[in-house]
């Protein structure tokens, strides 16, 4: 099998969304003084490529601790909108797709935005879900969606309807996913899981595509 990395590394000089908190690392025990290493980790839970919960938006909504294991692990299609002209990702660019989104469990939407990734233009003008494609998506029994983007709503949007209506139907969302040109039209399958965060309403996670290779001979 092959194994595409689809996570951008974190570190305290990587990109991040207008306001949130560098992540902080510091040595708690190190090999030379303590004979073993150990580090002190903060960071936001919203930090780099992650998981978003239905609990981010709605109070006594399901966290991530809350849902089982494969609820982050399934079959996974990717949609390729890099051609696009559009900043909308339309109910009519999704519906040619039906067959191929009813029968899988995670929908990625390939961009192209990643490629802006630690420039000003990565989190302004970026695409995404117009409101009744979010709404159609909704009724497919996926998983979750992801997209190589920083955000499911736009930027100056204080309602966030997308992830309303993506996360009040149970679906999780994955956001700054990369490397998504790399899986051509390959099956796949996608495991991004999170750490099981007492209360998380979001996490970072090692997103991954597995993408199964068959002997021809």
């Amino acid at each position: 099998m092959r194994i595409v990395d689809l996570s951008h590394p974190v570190s305290p000089e990587m990109p991040l969304w207008p306001g949130t908190p560098r992540p902080e690392f510091s040595d708690l025990c190190t090999v030379g003084r303590d004979g073993f290493g150990e580090r002190w980790l903060q960071l936001s839970s919203h930090t780099g490529t992650h998981i978003d919960a239905p609990a981010h938006l709605f109070e006594g909504a399901a966290t991530l601790d809350q849902l089982d294991a494969r609820r982050f692990v399934g079959k996974a299609m990717l949609l390729d909108f890099t051609d696009s002209r559009h900043e909308t990702i339309s109910l009519d660019e999704l519906v040619e797709f039906r067959t191929q989104i009813e029968q899988a469990e995670f929908l990625l939407l390939h961009t192209g935005w990643s490629r802006f990734w630690g420039s000003d233009a990565y989190n302004r003008d970026y695409p995404v879900l117009s409101p009744d494609a979010a709404e159609w998506l909704c009724g497919m029994g996926m998983k979750g969606i992801g997209i190589d983007a920083p955000s499911f709503d736009a930027a100056d949007s204080r309602e966030l309807p997308v992830h309303r209506c993506l996360l009040g139907a149970g679906l999780i969302l994955i956001e700054n996913l990369t490397a998504l040109e790399s899986l051509g039209d390959s099956d796949f399958l996608l495991s991004a899981l999170p750490l099981p965060i007492s209360g998380a309403e979001a996490c970072p996670v090692r997103a991954v595509a597995v993408i199964p290779s068959f002997d021809t001979e």
